[in-house]
């Protein structure tokens, strides 16, 4: 924890170095004209982050997702290059390198770059698709037979455009991967650049996570955190289980109310997840369980992740896959693989989570988790995006002075982290007067949870009804009110605690959730000894089970 905490101020103290300003004076743009969109889109971002217009590249191709290599090497890559080196943000030199077995090769050095960041906006192609034509020598020679693929995200591919001669097929290095370095800074942009996109199922979605990155930057990320893990033991896929565990960790070190789960099954449609600001989960192809509700929303600026090998195959879907659907739910910022990319080459999310809490840039972040290059990631956001850019202190001082209704949240995060210093006394006497003050559900229902664990129940109830407060989020009320009849229940009350499930029942018997109640009250009737009622819920129990078969 020391460690973490040491390396937090350190990089923070880095980053702190260069203003948003000036990291910004460092972004090249690059729009397509044949999409409508896309050159408004190009100029709002350049606007709104101080990027220079003279940094402002279009090139000019058909609008789709996924194209051929060709026409990647001949309107996108090729175009950008020119563009580059016209506007003297990167200078290079010719050379000739002397390969043992193909004699003297023409190269091309970059020695000067004034850019590090790329970002494609809505409306560049996505996917370069495989190309059978080209046959290259494997780099390294014994390159497995099942990474000899020239398949590639478009931005993974222009991640080395400083680098002439690279090879399309199979995963290259990426050497800023776990590098501590406080930006992408030469000499290293001299041989990569960091390449992400602002681009989403429509346009008017792009230009809300533009805004939403800018709000959150001057307030802060809130709301809760939910970490879906799978419990495997398969040596082939548990490395994925540590990360999103490593990222759980962090995440509820910097005080984030956080709900982890490594049950085989992903997060049921049902389950209670409210105010979403976080979210790395796996393992299913599209878009499912809370993603899949009427009505659900993330939190303004949330940064979300699912693993899976074709998460990023579409962009523009609001359905299938997971980038396009995460975005349309109101995420700010997100992940994908184009094509299948294997485990072990896709971005460790713990590390993607250390790097952005200890103040990077959501670029930055990415490519700090991401081990290679030339290969099928996408990452969708503001580049620039800064999530914890101030410290909680200084949220608060804001939200405070400007009023604003995240304040609550801010002040969640200050009674955990009370907690993680282990001043559980400071912890509660800060959530009961906030809470009190703003009339907070939020902090009534951590207040709850901080007296149930002290096994001070009857004051526990008390918080918790002061929190169950039916609102227009269902989910949150089932969450605060199964925590109250779990109160009831530890203070034996179990009356108290079957009339919540009869009130759950009741008001919520459509939910997939509904047998879990109808479960819990069958044993609170056999607690208070009433048959009857035990024997009405077990027969409904087995009607919901016999439905759910057919």
């Amino acid at each position: 924890m020391v460690k973490w905490l040491v390396w937090i101020n350190v990089l923070l103290f880095a980053c702190d170095g260069f203003a948003a300003d000036d990291l910004a004076q460092r972004v090249v743009i690059v729009y397509n004209a044949q999409e409508p969109e896309s050159k408004p889109l190009a100029e709002y971002y350049a606007q709104k982050r101080g990027v220079p217009t003279n940094q402002i590249c279009a090139i000019n191709m058909r609008p789709v997702e996924t194209i051929t290599r060709r026409e990647y090497n001949d309107n996108i890559r090729e175009p950008l290059l020119r563009f580059l080196t016209r506007q003297r943000l990167i200078v290079q030199q010719a050379r000739t390198v002397n390969d043992p077995e193909l004699g003297p090769i023409p190269w091309i050095d970059t020695v000067d770059s004034r850019v590090s960041y790329v970002v494609l906006m809505y409306g560049v192609p996505l996917r370069i698709d495989r190309d059978p034509t080209l046959h290259e020598k494997p780099q390294p020679p014994d390159l497995p037979e099942t990474l000899r693929r020239n398949e590639a995200s478009v931005e993974s591919e222009l991640s080395l455009l400083p680098t002439m001669g690279t090879p399309a097929m199979g995963p290259l290095r990426n050497w800023f991967f776990g590098n501590e370095s406080a930006h992408l800074d030469a000499p290293l942009n001299h041989g990569m650049l960091l390449v992400g996109r602002l681009d989403a199922p429509d346009a008017p979605t792009v230009r809300r996570m533009i805004d939403d990155a800018l709000a959150v930057e001057r307030y802060g990320l809130h709301g809760r955190a939910y970490f879906d893990a799978q419990g495997t033991t398969d040596k082939g896929y548990i490395q994925g289980d540590d990360w999103i565990r490593g990222a759980y960790q962090f995440v509820r070190e910097a005080g984030y109310e956080c709900d982890y789960d490594d049950r085989k099954e992903i997060f049921g449609e049902d389950y209670p997840m409210t105010d979403a600001a976080i979210y790395a989960g796996w393992y299913a192809e599209h878009a499912s369980g809370p993603f899949r509700r009427t009505g659900f929303r993330f939190r303004t600026g949330a940064i979300a992740y699912h693993i899976h090998s074709a998460s990023g195959a579409s962009v523009r879907s609001r359905t299938t896959y997971w980038v396009g659907p995460l975005l349309d739910r109101g995420a700010a910022a997100t992940m994908g693989n184009v094509f299948e990319p294997y485990l072990q080459y896709t971005p460790h999310v713990d590390m993607f989570f250390k790097r952005l809490l200890a103040g990077g840039i959501f670029i930055e972040a990415g490519y700090y988790s991401q081990p290679v290059l030339s290969w099928q990631t996408t990452f969708v956001g503001d580049p620039l995006y800064r999530p914890f850019r101030l410290s909680l202190d200084e949220q608060i001082a804001r939200l405070e002075t400007d009023k604003r209704p995240e304040l609550e949240w801010a002040y969640s995060r200050k009674v955990n982290l009370l907690l993680r210093a282990n001043q559980p006394d400071d912890a509660e006497k800060l959530c009961r007067a906030k809470a009190e003050a703003l009339k907070s559900v939020v902090l009534y229902e951590k207040l709850g949870d901080l007296l149930h664990a002290a096994h001070r129940e009857g004051e526990a109830v008390e918080a918790y009804n002061q929190a169950a407060v039916a609102g227009d989020d269902s989910y949150r009320y089932i969450r605060v009110a199964t925590k109250l009849a779990g109160a009831y229940e530890a203070n034996k009350q179990p009356g108290l605690a079957l009339a919540i499930y009869e009130g759950l029942i009741g008001t919520y018997s459509s939910h997939k959730n509904a047998v879990e109640f109808f479960k819990k009250a069958r044993d609170l009737a056999n607690a208070t000894d009433d048959e009857a009622k035990a024997k009405t819920f077990q027969k409904k129990i087995d009607e919901l089970i016999r439905a759910e078969k057919k």
